[in-house]
């Protein structure tokens, strides 16, 4: 069966617009997490997040056509152009029934979501704003990506909490391994909103961070989520259409598995089992063995119980010294959104490509629980032909995706 190469990257970041300013983040392990100003946090019990400052539309398309757009479908289209762009397919030239969109998102555009209903409430049926209700639905954001690159295929939306994006990724591949599709427009998009502060808020879940200065910050592991937002876009083409046309191949998608398992509500399983048997079953399908896999992105997200759930699976599985055990857990930087699954592909793809390491800490700051400072290795040049993503969430559900270097 032919391999699922990767063959464009779009990125719309806190660590920078656009997939190289978004890379030279990584390479810094700059933190996209500084102080909330587009609202009034002082309710709450926290007042950072990695909020995107400088992400500007109008960059990317005229205002005609992002003018009535959420701010989560103007980052996604915005991270479509740019990954299209990059992978060099002219759409025009090509059956457009056969170019798909698949976009995962935990919540859509809560913003609009909120404005609908509160013209709702004040003016009745009739005073709603209509405008305000086409982005309201979940699937918004990969149907103005449809109609921007005027493409035909399947559209589809996975709403999947924190592992949205790596669920519409496995999508994406059985779309081309059945030879439904030749191109797949995958990502995953999310916007940061009061609504969504504040609920996170009232259940107790953000880390208790409060700042007075603008400055980006490293916060402590195990007190709580840092919110993010973003978008990324992956375009995935089966390796043999991409090779043909002489393609840049940042990475080949070689295995990627979904589970899921019991767990209390708003909670991650305790015992690990969801994540340790989607790290199992996607080695043994890419036939690799602990020792060659060349880098770990976790999906570690300042949560006591995730990360902690995931140190003891890694020190498990790739057993040594849990010292010289190095991680990658990209969240610490963008902050944890629903849809972060392919801005994390992103950063592996894109240090597989370069041969330099991704952002990485040691597997035992993971349990450092705050009492040591979150230290960074420095993005080093290594051979990296293997890389494994996990990746979880609350409510049970799991994903690794395994990403191996073109030869």
């Amino acid at each position: 069966m032919d391999a699922i190469s990767i063959t464009g990257i779009g990125v719309i970041s806190s660590l920078g617009i656009g997939r190289e300013a978004f890379w030279e983040g990584c390479r810094q392990s700059t933190s996209g997490i500084h102080r909330i100003t587009t609202f009034d946090p002082s309710p709450y019990r926290s007042n950072v997040a990695a909020w995107i400052a400088d992400f500007r539309p109008s960059d990317f398309m005229p205002p005609m056509t992002y003018r009535r757009m959420s701010r989560i479908s103007r980052m996604a289209v915005a991270a479509s152009i740019e990954a299209v762009a990059d992978c060099g397919l002219d759409f025009k030239t090509m059956d457009r029934d056969r170019v798909a969109v698949i976009v995962g998102t935990a919540y859509g555009s809560s913003s609009h979501v909120e404005d609908f209903y509160c013209s709702l409430l004040a003016d009745g049926p009739r005073g709603a704003q209509p405008f305000l209700f086409p982005d309201t639905v979940p699937n918004a954001p990969a149907s103005h990506i449809a109609i921007y690159h005027r493409v035909k295929g399947p559209n589809a939306t996975f709403c999947q909490n924190e592992i949205s994006a790596e669920t519409g990724i496995a999508y994406a591949r059985s779309l081309l391994e059945q030879n439904l599709v030749d191109v797949v427009l995958v990502g995953g998009a999310e916007e940061l909103s009061e609504i969504l502060f504040r609920c996170y808020d009232a259940v107790g879940g953000l880390n208790p961070v409060w700042r007075t200065d603008n400055r980006a910050i490293h916060p402590e592991p195990g007190q709580g989520l840092i919110l993010g937002e973003g978008a990324a876009i992956l375009v995935l083409e089966r390796r043999g259409a991409a090779r043909q046309r002489g393609a840049k191949i940042y990475g080949n998608l070689v295995a990627d598995v979904i589970a899921g398992g019991p767990s209390e509500m708003g909670h991650y399983p305790r015992d690990g089992q969801p994540m340790k048997r989607t790290l199992e079953i996607a080695m043994a399908r890419a036939g690799l063995r602990p020792e060659d896999i060349d880098h770990i992105g976790a999906s570690a997200n300042f949560a006591r119980e995730l990360d902690g759930v995931e140190f003891e699976l890694i020190k498990s599985v790739f057993q040594g010294d849990q010292k010289k055990i190095c991680v990658s857990p990209l969240k610490y930087l963008i902050g944890d959104f629903g849809a972060a699954g392919t801005t994390r592909a992103a950063a592996v793809l894109l240090g597989m490509y370069h041969q330099l390491s991704p952002p990485e800490i040691r597997l035992s700051t993971l349990m450092n629980q705050g009492n040591k400072p979150l230290k960074w290795e420095p993005g080093r040049h290594r051979r990296i032909d293997h890389a494994l993503m996990l990746s979880a969430t609350f409510g049970g559900g799991a994903a690794s995706l395994i990403f191996s270097k073109e030869n």
